[in-house]
């Protein structure tokens, strides 16, 4: 007879082999490629930490960290300002609820990459609507190049993959907000808490975990994946948007380094961990169910 311990434990086995196979080896796998040197062009020999030493100090690797760092920043940031401001005002619909729904989470649909291209001629110089409604309305008197100019590179790129992520956090927000009773806001109101108080001390403090949990995803996709960049600017002007994925991606496919490779994905997943640990940690302390 099987004690309800070892029978807990056996069913899941299967789900552990799948997380070890899928996920742990691989980290594993690349940990130990990025102590070789492993570039196609000398036998593979064990390098050590020489890899790590290499991107540490590579001028390419800091910019393209310091611009993947932006990047994520820059999109988390806008994305819960607008995403909150969407999710407030399908909070207060009453009719048609469902249809504005579906039509707030048609960006979602797109993948990064489709919405990079589809954006990249929205900022055109030569034939971009951007420019002509600028012009239309007295704004500006000459085509501006937002994607050649490195600034306005980055801000299109953050505001391309704000508008791909507003439906994603949205969902989450307005879910955090409609289990919020409505009497708590007229409790409010009459205590005499105004609408920012009102949405300081109840909207965005009860909804607390839903912020944290959408910042922390948007943060690691975007820092890890340079689709908008290699679409909407190809990672110019220069290396002005040269994403720290496009620099892995390049040592992996065009200069067929893997050592070197390894080393990037490794310092970026440790990016990646870092921040969402302690962050996670702190609201923990702070007793919140996250």
């Amino acid at each position: 007879m099987i004690s309800n311990k070892k029978f807990g434990i056996y069913c899941s086995l299967p789900g552990l082999l799948i997380i070890v196979a899928l996920i742990l080896y691989p980290v594993i796998y690349n940990l130990y490629i990025s102590l070789l040197r492993y570039d196609f062009i000398t036998p593979i020999t064990y390098n050590g930490i020489a890899n790590y030493k290499w991107a540490l100090n590579s001028k390419d690797f800091y910019n393209s960290w310091k611009i993947s760092t932006l990047y994520s920043l820059g999109s988390a940031g806008f994305t819960l300002l607008f995403s909150l401001m969407v999710a407030h005002s399908l909070r207060g619909i009453r009719r048609a609820k469902s249809i504005f729904r579906t039509l707030s989470i048609l960006p979602w649909a797109a993948p990064l990459i489709v919405s990079g291209f589809m954006w990249r001629w929205i900022f055109s110089k030569e034939t971009g609507i951007l420019n002509y409604l600028l012009i239309l309305f007295g704004l500006t008197n000459e085509n501006i190049g937002f994607l050649v100019n490195p600034a306005l590179a980055m801000f299109c790129g953050i505001m391309t993959t704000t508008w791909s992520y507003i439906p994603f956090m949205t969902v989450l927000l307005l879910a955090g907000l409609e289990s919020i009773s409505d009497e708590l806001y007229e409790a409010a109101k009459i205590d005499g808490a105004d609408a920012i108080q009102r949405f300081w001390y109840i909207s965005l403090s009860l909804n607390k975990q839903n912020i944290v949990i959408a910042l922390l995803i948007i943060w690691m996709y975007t820092f890890r994946t340079p689709d908008v960049f290699v679409s909407l600017t190809g990672g110019g002007p220069g290396k002005a948007t040269y994403h720290a994925g496009q620099l892995l991606w390049d040592y992996v496919y065009r200069f067929l380094n893997f050592g070197r490779a390894g080393a990037i994905s490794i310092l970026l997943t440790i990016t990646i961990i870092i921040p969402s640990y302690f962050v996670l940690s702190y609201f923990l302390r702070k007793g919140s169910n996250i």
